[in-house]
């Protein structure tokens, strides 16, 4: 089963994510809960833009978010390009970035997340 991701980000430029293998996508979830909370992450993986930059900017440690977010990123092709490097990353510009990260999480963790298995344990009580 191919589990890859294609879609286009609103500039309209194709992007494509390919699947990460399921132990670095449950090392990678548990490094993005950890920088900006499991309930953002949950809410990101929508494609929900205002609520990845909320968390952004509120993450206890800016830069190793940062730094997570732009290693997620590379993981990602736009027009069949691979972002190779932070520079690649940087020239897309900020909202860029930020879109393309829901796209990220989303290809990764929505199925996840989408299942029940996470949202019900992050239901208020």
């Amino acid at each position: 089963m191919d589990n890859n991701y294609s879609g286009s980000i609103k500039d309209g430029r194709a992007i494509y994510i390919p699947s990460w293998p399921a132990k670095v996508q449950f090392e990678n979830l548990s490094m993005a809960c950890k920088q900006l909370g499991q309930d953002n992450v949950i809410n990101i993986s929508d494609l929900n833009v205002p609520a990845a930059m909320i968390a952004v900017m509120n993450a206890d440690d800016p830069k190793t978010a940062t730094e997570m977010m732009f290693h997620f990123v590379k993981q990602a092709r736009i027009d069949g390009d691979k972002l190779q490097d932070d520079f690649a990353v940087e020239a897309l510009g900020m909202a860029t970035i930020i879109e393309l990260f829901t796209h990220v999480l989303h290809s990764q963790f929505n199925d996840f997340f989408v299942s029940g298995l996470a949202k019900a344990v992050s239901q208020p009580l």
